[in-house]
């Protein structure tokens, strides 16, 4: 039985992934900062837990997580924050952590993961359309999504010859507590709820994506179009969709 590890697990999208993943028969462990929730969920899905702060523990995390459960075939840094807006508003400190957790821990986990994983093993990271598409009001978000994403894409390429694969997913946004940070106002959330992708929908999609070894997951996918769209042509892009990107 393969052995799965989740970061960010006890609600949202992380949750998701936990209830997929255990539909298909994956041994669990869940990491998230919430003793409660995981507790809770653990007992549902008969997985193992334990009680982390990523963003301080990222260097220890993988060896607690091997010594108590064993060896891992897929870790899933999912665990991340965001913040909608100005950059001139916000302070050093939130901008810290959202790097801290949304890319520097991811990275010194996926390394500690790429040093012990056996062949066949999968690394996948949580990015966001956000690192192909920056929006006003997310740019440390943006940045620090952008910056996983391309770690992630080189990662890829360096773990190749020894069996080990990286597969990134790239939501838009999902119906999830993230937006009560991340969206006070939730003017945001109201304006995008029609499209919000479904956490339950998205994470069986990352399972089949994970068992095929595939290399990216997008959603939506007409977003995903826009982010190569951007690519090519990013001052037309940016006047077509400033409308959209106002709602922010």
């Amino acid at each position: 039985m393969k052995h799965i590890v989740i970061t960010g697990a006890s609600s949202g999208f992380g949750a998701a992934l936990a209830h997929s993943f255990y539909e298909r028969g994956y041994k669990l462990t869940l990491v998230a900062r919430s003793e409660e929730r995981l507790r809770e969920l653990g007992t549902r899905l008969s997985a193992d837990w334990i009680v982390a702060d990523v963003t301080v523990e990222a260097e220890t995390l993988v060896d607690r997580v091997e010594r108590s459960f064993g060896p891992i075939d897929g870790w899933v840094n999912n665990a991340g924050v965001g913040e909608f807006d100005q950059v001139i508003d916000q302070s050093t400190d939130v901008i810290e952590e959202m790097m801290r957790l949304n890319a520097v821990a991811p990275m010194i986990v996926s390394r500690d993961c790429a040093r012990r994983m056996r062949q066949g093993g999968t690394i996948i990271n949580v990015c966001s359309q956000a690192a192909k598409v920056p929006t006003p009001k997310s740019a440390v978000y943006a940045g620090s999504k952008a910056a996983l994403l391309q770690f992630s894409n080189a990662l890829r390429l360096e773990l190749k010859p020894k069996g080990v694969h990286v597969l990134t997913v790239n939501p838009g946004p999902i119906a999830t507590p993230f937006f009560e940070r991340a969206d006070k106002s939730g003017r945001y959330e109201q304006s995008v709820k029609r499209i919000m992708l479904s956490p339950e929908r998205l994470a069986r999609r990352v399972v089949t994506a994970y068992e095929r070894s595939e290399r990216e997951v997008n959603a939506p996918w007409w977003m995903n179009l826009g982010g190569k769209v951007y690519a090519m042509c990013p001052v037309w892009f940016e006047r077509l969709a400033k409308r959209g990107f106002d709602k922010k």
